[in-house]
């Protein structure tokens, strides 16, 4: 098998689920219990009562799994996490099956069958962890050098490894996963890259102050050259209260896009982020040749205000409280996600509207 050296986000976005969702979820007070004993019958034994009737720790703990999972996932706000975190642990336990298939004959553990797997590969090498870095070093943060990274890329790629072996196990087996995804109503209404007709709509909300917003630009870009006939980018405003220049930003775009060059405006704002004041807003407006009488005018107007003020409400509605936020066919996905995560979720509704 070749040593994989690209940067697998996807593996990465799902490992990060893993431990920042389901590693403590699987016990009751997350991960509470480091004994080697059986606990069953303590959880059972009375620990309170009322009058005659008894109070056991398993009702307790049940309450708080119970409670904890309100709190990580609330109704109509954690949709798309919830939806992560059993689409992981289902990823879980079809990996759990497959090795334990495969070991049965070994008289192994399917753990013990997959590290002898990967056993039998070539060794990572130094290039192999130096290539790795070179390749993906516009990913890193600034300053993080290969040797602060060696260590993780190199565990990392061993990471990779094990992930080749389940993927080749999955496709020897037939694995159907009909775990559906949640979706939200979104209106579509913004300016817009695409065709109308297209299969995808991706909804951004989207704050032009917001440094991971900027960040996820080039992305949206990518994607949108990706897939010309097969997505429309639709963006919408949501400029945060903390944000002091993100709201007159917004007008600024949005009267810009009344003389159709919304998405120039657009590539201003977000290439000039630390200049947002309102004389610089008119300033990137006269660089593009627009009517300023028009455009000064707009700022003002109380239909400019009410536009924001609607994607906004809108925003809210769908539980999409920070920036930037995506809606692809009405699924969630928050955050400036690499374009892997993009194009797992378009793919998947391309296929399905071919289907």
């Amino acid at each position: 098998m070749k040593q994989p050296s690209r940067f697998d986000a996807t593996s990465f976005y799902r490992i990060a689920i893993w431990i920042g969702i389901l590693g403590c979820l699987g016990t009751p007070l997350g991960c509470a219990n480091d004994g080697d004993g059986d606990d069953s019958a303590s959880n059972l034994s009375p620990i309170a009562r009322v009058d005659d009737e008894p109070i056991a720790l398993s009702d307790v703990d049940l309450r708080i799994k119970d409670q904890l999972f309100a709190e990580k996932f609330p109704a109509g706000k954690g949709d798309a996490g919830l939806y992560e975190a059993r689409r992981a642990t289902i990823n879980e336990i079809v990996d759990e099956k497959l090795l334990a298939q495969h070991s049965a004959e070994s008289n192994m553990s399917g753990e013990e069958w997959l590290a002898g797997k990967v056993a039998e590969l070539p060794e990572t090498t130094e290039v192999d962890v130096e290539a790795f870095y070179a390749e993906n070093q516009s990913r890193f943060a600034p300053g993080a050098t290969l040797e602060v990274l060696a260590g993780p890329i190199r565990e990392h790629l061993g990471q990779m490894k094990e992930a080749g072996i389940r993927e080749q196990l999955r496709e020897e087996s037939t694995v159907v996963i009909s775990l559906p995804r949640e979706r939200k109503t979104v209106a579509t209404i913004g300016h817009s890259l695409g065709p109308e007709s297209a299969p995808v709509t991706i909804v951004e909300f989207s704050d032009f102050q917001c440094p991971y917003c900027s960040k996820v630009v080039p992305t949206v870009k990518e994607i949108a050259a990706r897939y010309p006939d097969q997505v429309r980018i639709v963006f919408r405003h949501l400029p945060l209260s903390f944000h002091a220049n993100a709201r007159n930003a917004a007008y600024g775009s949005i009267c810009a896009g009344d003389q159709d060059h919304f998405w120039e405006y657009h590539d201003l704002l977000f290439a000039n982020q630390r200049a947002l004041h309102r004389e610089q807003l008119s300033d990137y407006a006269t660089s593009l040749g627009l009517d300023m009488e028009s455009f000064e005018t707009c700022m003002s107007a109380p239909e400019t205000e009410a536009q924001v003020a609607a994607d906004l409400e809108e925003a809210e509605r769908l539980g999409a409280s920070g920036t930037p936020a995506f809606f692809i066919n009405g699924i969630f996905l928050s955050g400036s996600q690499p374009i892997e995560i993009f194009d797992e979720l378009i793919q998947e509704e391309i296929a399905g509207s071919e289907g």
